[in-house]
């Protein structure tokens, strides 16, 4: 259990704690889950060959109706 002094200081640095404000930021750290596999809402990071990617899903997609 917290004390009454430890809830109050993590009051206080939870409003330091605000995250990115600038576009940069906020772009580097939108990519954060995509790193540790949390969510499947981006497939390819900026630096990805779309061309690759879209090749390698018809070659899955064509293998998986022939078996």
């Amino acid at each position: 259990m917290s004390s009454p002094k430890q809830i109050e200081a993590n009051r206080a640095n939870s409003l330091l704690s605000t995250g990115p404000t600038s576009s940069a930021g906020k772009a580097k750290v939108a990519h954060n889950a995509v790193k540790t596999g949390l969510t499947g809402r981006t497939v390819l990071l900026p630096s990805d060959d779309v061309a690759a990617y879209q090749a390698h899903v018809e070659r899955v997609f064509r293998h998986r109706r022939l078996h």
